[in-house]
C-alpha cells in the first residue's frame, strides 16, 4: 500500500492556505455562509457533486473503483466561538468570533483529503462520505445532518473524526479504546417563591432558600451516588436572584451542567436530580422547574475498530508517536453519529511551542506542521479499513 503520510506532505501549503482563509471567516452556530461557500468551491473544483444537508451541512461521496464495498464517514466540523481573537497572527481574524477551537484545521483536512482520496480511486473499494459539519460547538450539527440523512444513502457502516489536541507539539496523536469525551447535559432550573419584605419572611415563600438547598443537595451527589471509580463533574455557573437586602424575591435562576464517560452514571445522576428537586418541592413549598437544554452522550471510540484503525496507522507511519489511554473532560457532538455507527476519534497534537493557551482561549494558537499528518491519518484510516473490511 502507498504511504499516504509522505504523499500528504504534498499538500502542506494547501492546507496552510485553506487553513489560514477559513481562520478569517469564523461563523457560529448554524449559519456559517462564508464558509459553507468557501468549502463548496473548493470541492466543486475537485469535480465533486456537493451535497447541502440542513443549514450549512455539506456532504461529498467518494467511490473507489477497485469495486463494491462499504462506506466509511469521515467527519469535520467547521465552525468558530463566539470571541475576539488575541493570537496576534499575522492571519488573525478581526471581529468577534475566532477560530480558537481548530476546526478551521479539521475542514482543511477535510477538503485535501476529498483530493487525495480522488487521486487515490483505484487504489480503494468502497466509499468515503465526507461530512462537513457546522455548530458543534453548540451540539447541534452533528444531529441536524444525522436527521437530513446523513448516515444514509449511502448506508454507513463506520466513521472517523479527528480534534486539535494541545498536549503536545506535531509527531503524535492521542486516542483511546473506549469513551474518550464526557457526556454533557447542561441545565437550568427556574424557581418561583412568594416575593416579600424581608423583615417578614414568614409571609414569602423564599427561592433563595430553594435555590440554597438544591445546591447543597446536588453538590453530594457525585460524593455519595456516583461510584467512586467512575469520572463525574456537576457544575454549577449561574445563580442568579433578588435585587436588595431587604427584599425576598420571586424567583431565582440556577445553571448547571454534568459530565461524565458512563451512561449508567449519566442515567442515575440525572434521575436524582429529578427526586431531589421533587423533595425539595415539598420542603420549600416553590414551584420548581428542570430543562436539560443541551445535551450529548459520552463519546464511545469503539475498541475494536480503534485497534485496527491504529495498527494500519502504526504500520504505515512507525516514526509517529501513538499514545493511549487518552480521555477528555470535554464533550462532543460526534458522539451522536457514534451512538449509530461503529466511530474512531483521534487527537491530533498540534501545539506551539510557548504557546500555552487552552482550547477556547483567545490567544490560542495551533501548529500548521500538524496538518499534513492529519491528513495522512484519514486518509490511511479509510483506504486500508475499507480494503481489509
Amino acid at each position: 500500500m502507498a504511504n499516504y503520510f509522505e504523499k500528504a506532505n504534498e499538500y502542506k501549503d494547501k492546507l496552510i492556505e485553506n487553513r489560514r482563509s477559513l481562520h478569517q471567516m469564523p461563523e457560529t452556530g448554524l449559519s456559517l455562509p462564508n464558509t459553507k461557500k468557501f468549502v463548496m468551491e473548493k470541492l466543486e473544483a475537485l469535480g465533486l457533486e456537493v451535497q447541502e444537508l440542513g443549514e450549512s451541512g455539506l456532504s461529498v461521496l467518494i467511490e473507489g473503483e477497485k469495486g463494491d464495498g462499504k462506506c466509511i464517514l469521515l467527519r469535520a466540523d467547521m465552525d468558530a466561538l463566539p470571541m475576539k481573537e488575541e493570537s496576534g497572527l499575522s492571519f488573525s481574524a478581526t471581529g468577534d468570533k475566532a477560530h480558537t477551537c481548530g476546526h478551521d484545521l479539521h475542514a482543511s483536512i477535510a477538503i485535501s483529503a476529498a483530493e487525495m482520496l480522488l487521486k487515490e480511486k483505484k487504489n480503494f473499494k468502497g466509499k468515503v462520505k465526507i461530512m462537513f459539519q457546522p455548530a458543534e460547538e453548540i451540539f447541534a450539527g452533528s444531529k441536524m445532518m444525522i436527521e437530513e440523512g446523513i448516515l444514509e444513502n449511502p448506508k454507513v457502516d463506520a466513521a472517523i473524526a479527528l480534534h486539535t489536541g494541545l498536549d503536545e507539539e506535531p509527531g503524535s496523536i492521542s486516542y483511546n479504546e473506549g469513551y474518550i469525551t464526557t457526556s454533557c447535559d447542561n441545565f437550568k432550573i427556574n424557581i418561583k417563591g412568594k416575593g416579600g419584605h424581608g423583615a417578614y419572611p414568614h409571609t414569602t415563600i423564599d427561592p433563595i432558600n430553594a435555590a440554597f438547598n438544591i445546591y447543597q443537595n446536588f453538590m453530594e451527589l457525585v460524593a455519595r451516588e456516583a461510584p467512586p471509580q467512575e469520572t463525574v463533574t456537576l457544575t454549577f455557573g449561574m445563580m442568579s436572584a433578588g435585587s436588595n437586602s431587604n427584599i425576598i424575591p420571586e424567583t431565582a435562576e440556577l445553571q448547571g451542567t454534568l459530565r461524565t464517560y458512563s451512561p449508567e452514571v449519566r442515567k442515575n445522576i440525572k434521575g436524582r436530580m429529578e427526586e431531589i428537586l421533587e423533595g425539595v418541592r415539598k420542603a420549600t413549598r416553590c414551584e420548581i422547574a428542570l430543562d436539560f437544554f443541551t445535551g450529548v452522550p459520552s463519546l464511545l471510540s469503539e475498541p475494536k475498530l480503534t485497534a485496527e484503525l491504529v495498527g494500519y496507522i502504526s504500520e504505515t507511519n512507525p516514526e509517529l508517536k501513538l499514545i493511549p489511554n487518552m480521555q477528555i473532560m470535554a464533550s462532543e457532538d460526534m458522539a451522536l453519529v457514534a451512538e449509530k455507527v461503529p466511530t474512531t476519534y483521534f487527537m491530533l497534537n498540534s501545539k506551539v511551542k510557548g504557546n500555552n493557551f487552552s482550547h477556547h482561549n483567545p490567544g490560542v494558537e495551533f501548529n500548521e506542521d500538524a496538518l499534513p499528518i492529519g491528513l495522512g491519518l484519514i486518509v490511511t484510516s479509510a483506504i486500508s479499513w475499507l480494503n481489509n473490511n
